[in-house]
């Protein structure tokens, strides 16, 4: 329908122009033949107004129209326009200009009959209006949000089975009370599955649709459809369906009030794994991409260890992005089921990376790290790292070499080599670290339950203990050490737990040669940590660890060898390596036997959390830890949770005195304390 307001009068005019134009053209076509034949000039009649014949008698028919003069357009109107440059943007003065009040009006929402569904809750949390309660809006505003909300109510009540829902809304304003937004809600009655049909084809196992979720007489909800769907979907999936797929829904809606729903899916054939193939510019080759895999050809298919894969890769670090996929082989195993291939889809990300982090501890003093890797250096996985560290009290240049998944899933094989310059409290060591180790050890992403590492150290150190005397001199040490862990843990999450119990055991052989006397000895540390949650938002956490050095005297053990007390992994309020025997000048001595406990109550709300905690841990000259001279420290600390893990932030003092407590201890890392 073309919208011709405004221009009646001009369409009239060229109708009527057309018309007496076609009607002067037919005249003229008629009267050409016989202009054509000479003729005789009629007499000149006496009475020139009488009717002599020549023209027809034109009684009783319509004048013709008479065509309005077309009035010439204003000469400025077909003006060219002037130059933006030459533009001014200046109001006229004879116009005026009115605009809306900025401020606006406050208003109240009042929702009526929405008690009766369950979904007031979810409506406040939804509401744009809700959201602004209260505060000033514009009429334009007010308008929008109340449309806006009024659908949000007719989608909340449909999603939720009531179909028949009907939703009114009005806004009534005053001055001395601002607006008031009112909708109605008539729900109705709530819809509820009369029939529910699942056409599998071919014939599935029923295992696969007894725990489908939508029962006849339950309401229908689309939360719950979609739900049991996608459970329908994974089931088959990791039940050795690789290829299945959902039909289309069809659900009908009836008086009742009542529904039915027919959903159908073709399960294709079961699959069995064959291998693993890399398809793009993969940053290793398909052997090592079996190696990760947790399946070998000819298991079942299940879709869980597919997506096991995708995260293991991911997990290398080295691909830009992964995508997994099964693919029919069209290769028929004897008992029937498909071999089934797993594609990976995925180019090589940056290998090289560069780190550099800058700050300041009470027991470090300042301290500059600079970090170069090189993810894939020698393909598969061999990853290179170099370390420089420069600060007050350390200096250190460091290279390692790693190789993960070494031949099998999560086992890492790792050589490295460090020098190092370091003056704390306690001693001076310029120390050269070469290490080979072999471990299995937890992720971010995949946190296993058993740990375990193994691996050799060869040490050359030149000490000085100032705890003893200053001014003597420095000792030489040749350590050869084997260093072994085991780790068992039943937690739910490596960086913030809140329910199971951790085990570690550190078991370290050394042999150590200074001045010509040989010592060999025993490094023995155990952990243990438990964790309970109480309630919604309260964990309760606790952590014992005792430690001991066997089989050699205090004063026969290099300083950096020895046990140390106190700081942010140990007893938070006191410093670094301060809780224990103190000698000249109040330096740390060291000692064989220790002895630690905290206790931690985290109490978290939404993204933020506060924490409580309470540490205690002694250090005694003996092998074997005692309860003599405990060191007491308390405070709180504030948990801010991110996507990786918890950042903390603890602030605690010494409540036992001693010489080298400070003040107060502020403490800073990623992750819960234990």
């Amino acid at each position: 329908m073309l919208d011709l307001h405004g221009q009646s009068g001009l369409c009239a005019a060229v109708i009527r122009a057309h018309h007496t134009l076609s009607l002067l053209a037919g005249l003229l076509l008629s009267a050409l033949p016989a202009m054509a034949q000479p003729r005789t000039p009629p007499e000149v009649p006496e009475d020139p107004l009488e009717n002599i014949g020549l023209y027809p008698d034109m009684a009783g028919v319509e004048p013709m129209p008479v065509i309005a003069p077309v009035v010439p357009l204003d000469p400025q109107l077909m003006a060219p326009l002037s130059p933006l440059a030459t533009f001014d943007l200046a109001p006229r003065a004879d116009l005026e200009f009115t605009t809306a009040d900025e401020e606006g009006v406050r208003y109240r929402l009042d929702v009526q009959g929405l008690d009766a569904t369950g979904l007031n809750a979810r409506f406040r949390e939804l509401s744009a209006l809700r959201q602004g309660d209260g505060d000033r809006a514009t009429p334009a505003q007010i308008a929008a949000r109340t449309r806006g909300d009024r659908e949000l109510l007719e989608r909340l009540l449909f999603s939720e089975g009531w179909y028949g829902a009907a939703v009114d809304s009005a806004i009534e304003t005053a001055p001395e009370t601002g607006a008031l937004i009112r909708f109605t809600v008539a729900s109705g009655e709530r819809y509820r599955w009369r029939q529910i049909t699942l056409d599998l084809y071919p014939d599935a196992p029923p295992r696969l649709t007894e725990n489908f979720g939508l029962r006849v007489g339950e309401p229908i909800r689309a939360i719950e459809v979609d739900e049991a769907e996608g459970r329908l979907l994974v089931e088959m999936r990791r039940s050795g369906y690789p290829f299945a797929e959902l039909g289309a829904r069809d659900v009908v809606l009836d008086e009742g009030p009542t529904g039915t729903y027919l959903l159908t899916a073709d399960i294709g054939p079961r699959g069995r794994f064959g291998r693993v193939r890399m398809t793009g510019d993969a940053p290793f080759d398909e052997d090592h991409a079996n190696v990760i895999a947790r399946f070998e050809p000819g298991d079942l298919y299940d879709a869980d260890m597919v997506d096991d894969l995708r995260l293991a890769l991911i997990q290398t670090q080295l691909f830009n992005g992964v995508t997994v996929i099964p693919v029919d082989t069209g290769e028929r195993a004897p008992d029937g089921t498909a071999v089934t291939d797993i594609r990976v889809e995925g180019s090589a990300g940056p290998e090289k990376q560069l780190i550099g982090q800058f700050g300041y501890a009470s027991g470090e003093g300042l301290r500059a790290e600079g970090l170069w890797r090189h993810r894939n250096l020698i393909v598969p996985e061999g990853m290179f790292t170099a370390r420089a560290v420069a600060g007050t009290r350390e200096q250190r240049l460091a290279a390692e070499y790693a190789m993960s998944n070494f031949r099998q899933r999560d086992r890492r094989l790792a050589g490295s080599f460090d020098i190092a310059n370091i003056k704390r409290a306690a001693f001076e060591a310029r120390t050269a670290t070469a290490s080979v180790s072999l471990a299995r050890l937890s992720t971010p992403i995949w946190q296993k339950r058993w740990t375990w590492s193994v691996g050799f150290d060869l040490i050359a150190t030149d000490e000085l203990d100032r705890s003893f005397d200053p001014d003597a001199s420095r000792d030489t040490y040749l350590i050869a050490a084997l260093p072994t862990m085991v780790g068992y843990d039943t937690s739910d999450d490596l960086l913030d737990p809140g329910r199971g119990f951790r085990l570690g055991l550190q078991l370290t052989p050394e042999f150590s040669r200074q001045g010509g006397r040989n010592q060999t000895y025993l490094r023995a540390i155990a952990d243990a940590s438990g964790y309970k949650r109480v309630g919604e938002s309260l964990v309760m956490a606790g952590r014992l660890r005792a430690g001991s050095i066997m089989g050699a005297e205090r004063i026969d053990i290099a300083p950096t060898r020895r046990l140390y007390a106190g700081g942010g992994g140990s007893v938070r309020g006191f410093g670094y390596q301060d809780v224990g025997p103190l000698g000249v000048r109040n330096r740390p001595l060291g000692g064989r036997g220790l002895l630690e406990a905290s206790v931690e109550g985290r109490y978290r709300f939404g993204d933020f959390g506060v924490v409580g905690f309470i540490d205690a841990g002694t250090l005694s000259e003996k092998s074997t830890p005692t309860l003599d001279d405990v060191h007491v420290g308390a405070g709180v600390g504030l948990r801010y949770y991110t996507g990786f893990g918890p950042m903390r932030v603890d602030i605690a003092r010494a409540i036992t005195h001693t010489t080298r407590a400070p003040a107060i201890g502020l403490y800073i890392s990623i992750g819960q304390a234990f």
